[in-house]
């Protein structure tokens, strides 16, 4: 059978988690039992790029968001995120973002404002398509909460893993986004995310846009075979679209009270 990127993902979380250094070949190739240049045609069929030029993404992204959220060096930054010298790191980060990383500062810190920062968006556009963990078994009757006559909120069955999800009600503050909206079946949900959230990230890093958390997605109008979903980078300070992408556009998540719960595991077994 031919490889799936589910084949990939423990050697794709390997890279997101080593950005010190530029991982060989050879090296990639060995982890996922393949020889060299099968890995390097199966990592571009599926992952859309080369592991060279994966690994270099994730650390110059790395690069970008430690100049956005710290006062380290240049120098420094470039080396800790496994450029040989402070050369070819501004060479190589200006072919990405089309700006040196002292005017990437620059112009991040013109745009910026109170809020905290999104220390490690990389990973989250690199991973987040695909399952951390594989199903074990069948699928069983999943949690949702209903609240118990007391009013607590405790978990009834749904269809999925059974998950006990701990709900908590508070208050969200305005928060300024950039995104993009299609409207999709439910079963290309995956695959559109897959397009959508990337597309956004790239011009919100090219950009130096200050992020305020990891990406997000927002479910609007359904119907039993279509769902309209917005994509979308949270900023810590309000910043237009680009002129020449118009379907990124500028927005807000409205302030007030919310539900907020986590799910841990696999999209497909979220209830």
């Amino acid at each position: 059978m031919a490889p799936t990127l589910n084949d990939l993902l423990p050697v794709l979380a390997e890279l997101s988690g080593d950005r010190g250094r530029d991982v060989p070949l050879r090296e990639v190739a060995a982890r996922v039992a393949m020889s060299p240049h099968h890995a390097q045609r199966t990592f571009r069929r599926l992952v859309g790029e080369s592991p060279k030029q994966y690994q270099l993404r994730l650390r110059l992204e790395t690069a970008a968001v430690r100049l956005v959220t710290t006062d380290d060096r240049v120098v420094d930054i470039g080396i800790e995120c496994g450029f040989a010298d402070h050369a070819t790191f501004t060479r190589a980060f200006g072919r990405r973002f089309g700006r040196s990383p002292v005017a990437y500062r620059r112009r991040s810190a013109e745009r910026s404002g109170p809020g905290e920062f999104s220390a490690d968006p990389g990973a989250c556009i690199g991973l987040y398509r695909t399952p951390t963990t594989r199903p074990t078994g069948p699928a069983r009757p999943a949690r949702s909460a209903r609240p118990d006559r007391s009013g607590a909120t405790r978990p009834s069955i749904q269809n999925g893993a059974p998950v006990p999800y701990d709900i908590e009600v508070t208050t969200l503050p305005e928060t300024p986004i950039l995104y993009t909206t299609r409207r999709v079946e439910h079963a290309e949900v995956a695959d559109q995310l897959a397009e959508m959230l990337p597309d956004v990230f790239a011009y919100v890093m090219e950009a130096g846009l200050p992020m305020a958390g990891p990406p997000l997605v927002r479910h609007n109008q359904a119907s039993p075979a279509f769902v309209t979903l917005d994509a979308a980078i949270p900023l810590a300070t309000p910043a237009d679209g680009p002129a020449d992408r118009p379907h990124i556009v500028a927005g807000t998540l409205p302030a007030g009270p919310a539900a907020v719960t986590i799910h841990t595991g696999p999209y497909h077994t979220l209830g």
